[in-house]
């Protein structure tokens, strides 16, 4: 129960790291108010019933969180059913255009930055205030490996991932003196997105996707799987990979009393993938 008595508000918790994230979050002791651009029906049944049954509470809106009217809204209504905010996860993001730059529109652009960049201050911008007011508090925002490295095809998502390591050692120097921590976790994989992804890049370079085949392939548990595993390709080792699980014990440890002084970091969770 390291984070009883706490309040955290978890962007993008409809699935993935985020709904992993509400789920542990709530196990640990904290009231969570979750939401995502599905309607509240659906984020109650795929998320907000689960936290229920284990005997959490959880506070589920419909939020796009690009929007500054809506991410205030949703801040107001997360002050007024829990009475403040300790803890903010800023975890919601898309995969954006597989495109060349060359190929792709302004609006595919700031459509990608829009929600993995801009979202982010926008949230930190409206639940700042109170964690000033109270001198304490933690935000941690979701980047990725390819924050650290290019990703061929995806410039507006790497230039959206890298910005947010920037807008995160940033923001931590700004904070500190409120005695707020902000870290940035890098994940791994989640199978969806991952699918998604994949797909993505096989349909823009006109190639067969066996989607069947790839899931069952990445979720296979061979005897060769083991952390780190890439870095042993020539002894026919491949990466046991990491998940959304591993990002939420990230995510735990950093919202947590357990790490009072660590700011400004970009934390790997990528199952023995370096960046």
């Amino acid at each position: 129960m390291r984070l009883e008595g706490k309040v955290a508000l978890i962007t993008g918790a409809g699935r993935g790291h985020a709904e992993a994230i509400a789920k542990r979050f709530a196990k640990e002791g904290a009231s969570v108010s979750i939401c995502d651009i599905l309607p509240v029906g659906e984020l109650e049944n795929q998320v907000g019933t689960d936290i229920e049954k284990a005997g959490g509470k959880v506070l589920c809106s419909q939020t796009d969180v690009s929007k500054e009217d809506q991410v205030q809204e949703l801040v107001d209504h997360t002050m007024a059913h829990f009475g403040t905010i300790d803890i903010l996860a800023n975890v919601v993001g898309i995969a954006g255009p597989t495109k060349d730059v060359w190929d792709m529109s302004l609006a595919e652009w700031k459509q990608t930055l829009d929600i993995n960049l801009d979202s982010l201050f926008l949230c930190c911008k409206a639940v700042l205030p109170e964690m000033i007011r109270k001198r304490s508090g933690k935000i941690i925002n979701f980047s990725s490996g390819t924050g650290k490295q290019p990703l061929s095809h995806r410039t507006p998502y790497a230039t959206s991932k890298m910005g947010v390591i920037g807008f995160t050692r940033t923001l931590a120097a700004d904070v500190g003196r409120y005695n707020i921590t902000v870290n940035a976790i890098c994940p791994g994989g989640h199978e969806d997105r991952t699918v998604e992804l994949i797909r993505a890049r096989a349909e823009y370079m006109n190639k067969d996707f066996d989607e069947e085949g790839f899931r069952r392939n990445l979720t296979a548990k061979n005897s060769n799987q083991v952390l780190a595993g890439r870095w042993c390709a020539d002894e026919d080792y491949v990466d046991k990979g990491s998940g959304p699980d591993d990002a939420a014990r990230m995510a735990v440890f950093l919202a947590s009393e357990d790490s009072p002084n660590i700011t400004g970091q970009d934390m790997n969770t990528g199952g023995g993938v370096m960046w």
